[in-house]
C-alpha cells in the first residue's frame, strides 16, 4: 500500500514539478520585490531626512602638490576661525543658510586675501550649493553619500583633493590635533536629527549589529543610485 501511495506522489510530482517550481520562483521574486521596494524606500528616507537638516562644508584645492593642499587648509582654517563662533549660535539649518548666504562675499574675499597672502594669484569663488557628497566619516560618525546644501569654495582650478564637514550643526573645529568631534557637537547633531538618522549616522560607535545593517543598507541603495 505504501508503495502504491509513494509511486502515486512521484508521479504527481513529475507532472507537476515545474509548476511548483515556478510558483516558489514567482514567489521569491515578488517577496524580493517587496524587499527591494521596502529597503530603497527607507534608504530614501533616512539620506533625505538627514539632509534636510544640515548643511555640509566644502573645499577644492587648486591640485594635489602638496602646497596648493596646505593652501586649501589655511583658507578652510581662515573661514572657520572668522565664522565658525556665529554658526555655532545658529539654531536651525535656515538660520545658518541665512547667515552664509549673507556672508557669501565676505567669505570669498576672506579666501582670496589668504591665498594672496601665501603668494598666490588663483581666484576663489564661494557659492551655496546643492551637490553629491560621498560617504564621509567623522571618527565614530558616518554620513551617507548623497545630495546635501553645501557652502562651497574653489580654489584656483579646484581639481585637488577635496576637504568635507559639517557646518550645521557645527562639527568643523580648529584645534591643534584638527579632532572632528566633540561631546557637545555629537549631542548637537543627535538633537538636530530623528532617532532613526542619528542611529544610522553613529552605526559604527553602536554595539547592536542592526544599526550597522541599517546603514549598509542605506548606503547600498545610494551607491546604487549613482551608479544609474
Amino acid at each position: 500500500m505504501f508503495q502504491i501511495w509513494k509511486k502515486k506522489a512521484l508521479d504527481l510530482w513529475q507532472k507537476e514539478k515545474w509548476n511548483y517550481v515556478m510558483a516558489l520562483t514567482i514567489g521569491l521574486c515578488i517577496f524580493g520585490g517587496i524587499m527591494a521596494e521596502y529597503t530603497q524606500a527607507y534608504s530614501q528616507t533616512i539620506q533625505n531626512g538627514i539632509a534636510t537638516k544640515v548643511v555640509r562644508f566644502h573645499v577644492l584645492a587648486n591640485s594635489n602638490t602638496d602646497a596648493d593642499q596646505e593652501l586649501k587648509l589655511l583658507v578652510r582654517d581662515g573661514v572657520l576661525e572668522t565664522y565658525g563662533e556665529m554658526l555655532a549660535t545658529c539654531e536651525t539649518k535656515a538660520e545658518s543658510l541665512a547667515l552664509l548666504e549673507a556672508a557669501t562675499v565676505e567669505i570669498c574675499k576672506l579666501a582670496q586675501e589668504i591665498v594672496v597672502s601665501e603668494g598666490y594669484d588663483y581666484p576663489v569663488s564661494v557659492s551655496l550649493v546643492r551637490e553629491q557628497f560621498p560617504m564621509k566619516q567623522y571618527d565614530d560618525l558616518t554620513f551617507p553619500s548623497g545630495i546635501y546644501d553645501a557652502l562651497r569654495i574653489e580654489i584656483g582650478l579646484a581639481e585637488g583633493n577635496n576637504w568635507w564637514c559639517v557646518l550645521y550643526p557645527q562639527m568643523c573645529f580648529v584645534d591643534a590635533t584638527w579632532g572632528y568631534m566633540t561631546e557637545e557637537s555629537n549631542l548637537r547633531l543627535e538633537n538636530t536629527l530623528t532617532n532613526e538618522e542619528y542611529l544610522v549616522v553613529s552605526a559604527l560607535s553602536q554595539e547592536e549589529i542592526t544599526p550597522k545593517i541599517k546603514f549598509k543598507v542605506v548606503e547600498l541603495w545610494q551607491e546604487m543610485q549613482n551608479a544609474i
